[in-house]
């Protein structure tokens, strides 16, 4: 599927030089495929017995038919800001998945990882307090390991990743993280 310029620069991120498409994205084509419904249903609610683990099926019908897919959640794949939230984003996942079969692209949806969130969370320094010491990245020597587990080991390589990591949302997480940092630190002393 060839997707306008305008289409790639709003709803399309590369991550380790893969690119996803944002939910909103997939729903715009969906719309534009004559989208007529989306509707979920729990088939596996989050509880201890079964390790906090969601499963939401979607179904979405656009005027090409009816498309569904499941969607799962649990705190070992999604990042720690959406562990209190399981069920919507195993719904979050199931509709992407669906809505992308409706329209045929074979990119997945960003919010279908677990690893990683969306690099507009941390531009500009608005990032909710913490996402950037949480942000796990997968790649490196630190494969793994958050930001702020990093910090705590090897600040020269966060440092590093703020101004060079391919990954725009790796560079916004660290660049977010040494910049807090600065700003606790305060102005420098002049010299003498």
């Amino acid at each position: 599927m060839e997707l306008s310029r305008e289409f790639r620069e709003r709803f399309v991120r590369n991550l380790q030089g893969r690119d996803y498409i944002l939910y909103g994205g997939v729903l715009q084509l969906a719309r534009e495929r004559g989208l007529k419904r989306i509707s979920t249903s729990i088939v596996q609610l989050p509880s201890k017995e079964n390790s906090m683990y969601a499963v939401v099926e979607a179904e979405v019908e656009t005027s090409d038919g009816v498309f569904r897919e499941l969607g799962d959640a649990s705190p070992e794949n999604v990042a720690r800001s959406i562990q209190p939230h399981l069920l919507r984003m195993a719904a979050t996942r199931a509709k992407a998945r669906a809505m992308r079969d409706a329209v045929g692209i074979d990119m997945v949806a960003l919010e279908e990882l677990g690893d990683t969130q969306p690099a507009e969370d941390f531009d500009q320094g608005t990032a909710a307090e913490g996402h950037s010491e949480d942000f796990v990245i997968r790649f490196g020597k630190y494969s793994g390991r958050s930001l702020g587990d990093i910090w705590g080991t090897d600040r020269g390589y966060v440092e590093w990743l703020s101004a060079n990591a391919r990954d725009e949302a790796v560079r916004a997480a660290a660049k977010c993280l040494t910049d807090a940092d600065a700003a606790e630190a305060g102005p420098a002393a002049p010299a003498e």
